[in-house]
């Protein structure tokens, strides 16, 4: 339940409260009232997506995957800020949006790149992946029983459906719903056909000792410190990216090479909950510490208030990281097990 309710919490935090952007920043009721809606639109879904893949023994692709297919229905059909030329009067998204507009679409490059790939991270992908390294050996099993799904189901359509009720959640024409509606089935499509590869594979991997290296991978995956140290130049790079064409490439260059590099490390022997959470620490904390730097993009808040709020909310994020990074938690995972065990074999 701790694991359930802290993720709840934490994609709420990382999707919306930590970047310290709106107008209740810094207001108790107005972020009270918001932990809890955000619980629901973002934890409910993290926690549903989270359970399909587990229970169909699919992995961490095919997560992610469905994790992008959240994000498209959050930003193109339920929220449509993906299309929306001035949502709810925010300071410069107009000009955000005109800096990189695709010809003919009505999208601009910078706001597809930032809320895809802020959903993706910073609204599930993160949260998940610290809240599952907070209990390693209970990483890969199921969370939520019957009623569990029903509440986390009932949660998700209940904030969503508020969230269309709002005149300013109708900006996508037909077609972009269409198109959207069809690239959130395409997404699911291809992470059923991932996931169930992954199945196949690991079903017939036959158990062999650790000492065997896999293809272009390294043997050992690297300490969790190195992870952390190259992630957190690599969410830098990203968080620094300016809203113009040029600040598309480095952003998508970064979150690219990103994906990339965990792809190769994660075959190597020793890979671990731990490792999986010093990937998601730092873009966490590189947002959480950048909200410093701006006041919210609407509404008028006291400086006190808003300090006082990105103090709190980074000291969430810098606490749920340190539950899932202590070394006390690599004890309970096995495959933290058997690569300090030589004699050991993982499959």
């Amino acid at each position: 339940m701790a694991q359930i309710v802290g993720l709840a919490v934490l994609c709420g935090v990382g999707a919306e409260l930590l970047a310290a952007y709106a107008e209740t920043t810094g207001n108790l009721g107005g972020v009270t009232f918001s932990l809890v809606f955000f619980a629901a639109l973002y934890g409910a879904p993290a926690l549903l997506a989270r359970e399909l893949v587990r229970r169909a023994g699919w992995g961490w692709p095919s997560l992610l995957v469905i994790f992008l297919a959240l994000g498209v229905t959050q930003a193109c059909l339920i929220d449509q800020a993906m299309f929306s030329i001035d949502y709810q009067g925010y300071e410069g998204w107009e000009a955000t949006r005109e800096a990189t507009l695709i010809p003919g679409t009505g999208v601009g490059a910078f706001n597809l790149y930032n809320f895809l790939g802020g959903h993706l991270i910073f609204s599930f992908g993160a949260p998940v992946a610290l809240a599952e390294a907070w209990r390693p050996a209970h990483r890969e099993r199921s969370w939520l029983g019957p009623i569990g799904i029903i509440v986390a189901l009932v949660a998700y359509i209940v904030a969503a459906v508020l969230i269309l009720a709002d005149p300013e959640s109708h900006s996508a024409s037909p077609t972009q719903l269409a198109l959207s509606a069809l690239t959130v089935l395409a997404l699911l499509t291809l992470a059923a056909l991932v996931g169930r590869s992954h199945r196949r594979n690991v079903a017939r991997t036959p158990v062999e000792p650790v000492e065997t290296p896999r293809r272009f991978a390294p043997a050992e995956a690297p300490p969790v410190w190195v992870v952390f140290v190259v992630v957190l130049v690599l969410a830098l790079a990203a968080g620094f990216a300016d809203e113009n064409w040029a600040g598309v490439g480095l952003g998508v260059g970064a979150t690219v090479l990103t994906a990339l590099l965990v792809w190769r490390l994660s075959r190597g022997r020793g890979w671990g909950a731990r490792h999986v959470a010093a990937v998601a620490v730092p873009f966490l904390l590189v947002r959480g510490s950048l909200a410093f730097t701006y006041f919210p993009l609407a509404g008028s808040v006291e400086p006190v208030a808003k300090y006082t709020h990105n103090v709190i909310m980074l000291l969430i994020v810098l606490l749920a990281s340190w539950f899932a990074l202590r070394k006390d938690t690599a004890r309970h995972d096995p495959m933290d097990r058997a690569s300090r065990n030589p004699t050991s074999s993982i499959r």
